[in-house]
């Protein structure tokens, strides 16, 4: 199960560009920004410390984070290299879009039976690491809320890590979902908030 979670991995991740070592710190402005009371490379330095520490230390008990930001920050960039670092380790990871779970757990719903729907949505609340990539880029449905919630609620109570990325401030996570997913998120996941420019703009002019 686990080599075919790897598999299925790699081909999301595509070619392999996801490596810690191609993280461009230089990318991010040197100057002090006072509402940050630090540079964004200073900050980015940190995260992406913490980042590498939390991969090549990390076990299933290694709690969950939230990585906030603008987009094009390097959030999903961010997510990816946890995700293979972990994988190469021997850990079971799932990474994937919002979109495409919660539409997995819809087709699971409404159009499959029994063991077919059990499996097609069993990956993501019992592998070792889930990375929810983009949060809040999926149409915001009552069913959408729901499947969240199931996620978040049953991996946080089996004491399961789990990385979620999203533009959306955390101040209105609770508008957007429930009052209880952002007491989740902001509770128990630890919250790293990007800050700078837009990497893709800056590469493609």
């Amino acid at each position: 199960c686990r080599q075919e979670q790897k598999k299925e991995l790699s081909q999301l991740l595509g070619s392999g560009k996801e490596s810690f070592d191609r993280f461009r710190l230089d990318l991010y402005p040197a100057e002090y920004d006072p509402r940050l009371k630090t540079s964004p490379r200073e900050l980015m330095q940190f995260i992406y410390n913490s980042a590498v520490r939390y991969a090549k230390t990390f076990t299933p008990a290694s709690g969950s984070l939230l990585f906030s930001g603008p987009t094009g920050l390097g959030k999903t960039f961010l997510s990816a290299c946890i995700a293979r670092t972990v994988a190469d380790r021997g850990y079971s990871v799932v990474y994937d879009t919002a979109g495409r779970v919660f539409t997995d757990f819809e087709t699971a719903k409404f159009s499959l039976r029994g063991e077919e729907s059990r499996k097609l949505t069993k990956k993501y609340l019992s592998c070792d690491l889930l990375i929810l990539d983009d949060l809040g880029t999926e149409m915001t449905t009552q069913f959408v809320v729901s499947a969240l919630y199931q996620i978040l609620n049953t991996r946080l109570m089996e004491s399961r890590a789990t990385i979620v990325s999203t533009n959306i401030p955390e101040m209105e996570l609770g508008a957007r979902y429930s009052p209880q997913i952002a007491s989740r998120l902001l509770g128990s996941f630890v919250l790293y908030k990007f800050a700078g420019s837009d990497i893709r703009m800056m590469k493609n002019p």
